[in-house]
């Protein structure tokens, strides 16, 4: 499955007649936060391919896509793969929706578990593909608390094994930033502000 995974993006670079040539081979968005909602959209409609997605911190606590899917805080199956969602990022604030401590992640990503185990057993992984707004704590991240990882992430990969996990959330730099990681045997990619990736059935 060819996939398009964006974040943080800097509207306009993706806003273009080419995109539908750019991107045919493509057969799935994965937004992983920070977008407006109507830059998903376009997307979605320019390209004619579902779209699954997880809020950022500066997205609207009331987020919607029309044509899109949330996946945050659920698992879901397309194309015979499963998708994982968790957005936010590390609490900065007292205040935002898409924020969570260390612990309240950590609950979130247990409330996973109960499907994840069963499809370890069947199939060897608990899903194939993660999608995030932060990274996992120590890879790909920022040197402020904003844009640090969680350590939940990290638990969920080695619990989940999953082929593939998208993140943005951290600005990077091409040919400067690493931008792709190896964790547990999981590839993981910080898609800032976007990548075109294949996964393996």
């Amino acid at each position: 499955m060819r996939v398009l995974a964006v974040s943080d993006e800097v509207v306009g670079s993706l806003y273009s007649q080419a995109v539908q040539d750019r991107f045919r081979e493509v057969d799935l968005i994965l937004g992983c936060g920070d977008l407006p909602s109507g830059y998903l959209e376009y997307l979605v409609t320019e390209l004619n391919v579902p779209l699954l997605y997880v809020p950022g911190n500066h997205d609207p606590d009331d987020i919607a896509v029309p044509g899109g899917e949330s996946i945050d805080g659920r698992i879901v199956e397309r194309g015979g793969l499963r998708f994982a969602g968790l957005g936010g990022c590390l609490r900065y604030k007292p205040e935002g929706r898409h924020q969570y401590t260390e612990n309240e992640m950590r609950f979130r990503t247990a409330a996973l578990l109960p499907s994840i185990l069963l499809w370890r057993i069947l199939r060897g992984r608990g899903f194939d593909v993660l999608v995030t707004h932060a990274p996992p704590r120590g890879i790909h991240e920022g040197p402020d608390r904003v844009h640090r990882g969680f350590v939940a992430f990290r638990n969920l990969v080695r619990s989940a094994r999953p082929r593939l996990m998208v993140h943005g959330h951290s600005h990077i730099h091409a040919n400067v930033d690493e931008s792709q990681t190896m964790l547990d045997g999981t590839r993981v990619v910080n898609v800032f502000p976007y990548r075109n990736l294949e996964i393996g059935a």
